[in-house]
């Protein structure tokens, strides 16, 4: 049985020589929804007391800086709707070709950006398997959060099953997604765990801006690109040993694990 450092050895093995298609291929999946290790992000918003907190605000920060943010939120709420109309429409096919994507970079064979797009043709397979999925997972949530989150990890490996079975249909996936997760959710948690000081590391120059912008220096900003490049890669390396994760528990190794197993042993 392998643990989380073994798949991340994976994944790092796969993506020698190949980390820039890797990378333009996880930003053109966060731009479409198809990211298949983070759930999409919720937006809430409460506009009781607004006229209140605007004078608390104002009597803390500058003019300057109460701007800034005003224009970042609204550029996150414009981004936040589009993604979420984007996602339901094309994200569940954009999530079929990131899982091809992945599996062949861990499989050891050529990918391509293409990759990507080249479930487009079964959109509504897609677009069944992401609104199951959110029904489901929101239906456990409203028993607690808990059950919601581990509902989650049952799911989780359902885009890679769909892809490599389209004769499935995307309630029989994650139905079969959730048996291979059977007593292995732990793991997909420790996997995803593990890669927590990364995620802190590539943050860290994003809050160094914040932390600057807060007292009214701009000149930190570019910091935030900084740290939006860094969370791509963290993303990458993540999307990849989730996909070396899915060919152990779903008993389909590949050539890539053999060389893996041949070497350790």
């Amino acid at each position: 049985m392998k643990y989380a450092d073994d798949f991340r050895y994976i994944a790092r093995t796969a993506l020698r020589g190949k980390w820039l298609t890797a990378v333009l291929t996880a930003f053109a999946a966060s731009l479409i929804g198809a990211r298949i290790t983070s759930g999409g992000g919720r937006v809430s918003s409460n506009n009781n007391n607004s006229d209140n907190s605007s004078i608390r605000l104002d009597e803390y920060f500058s003019p300057e800086v109460l701007n800034f943010f005003r224009i970042v939120l609204a550029a996150m709420l414009v981004y936040a709707g589009i993604s979420i109309i984007i996602a339901l429409i094309i994200g569940g096919a954009g999530k079929l070709g990131y899982a091809r994507f992945n599996l062949n970079l861990v499989d050891g064979r050529e990918v391509h950006f293409g990759d990507l797009f080249s479930q487009f043709h079964r959109l509504g397979d897609g677009f069944v398997m992401v609104l199951l999925m959110g029904i489901y997972e929101f239906l456990w949530t409203l028993l607690f959060v808990i059950p919601g989150i581990i509902k989650s990890f049952s799911y989780a490996m359902t885009p890679y099953i769909l892809y490599e079975h389209p004769e499935y249909g995307a309630n029989y996936a994650i139905t079969v997604s959730r048996r291979i997760m059977h007593g292995n959710k732990f793991r997909l948690f420790c996997l995803h765990l593990s890669f927590i000081g990364w995620s802190l590391l590539a943050s860290l120059p994003g809050i160094i801006a914040l932390a600057a912008v807060l007292v009214g220096n701009f000149a930190f900003l570019p910091l935030i690109l900084v740290s939006f490049i860094a969370h791509l890669f963290v993303d990458t390396y993540r999307e990849a040993a989730n996909a070396a994760f899915y060919r152990e528990v779903s008993g389909t190794e590949a050539p890539l694990y053999t060389t893996f197993s041949e070497n350790e042993a």
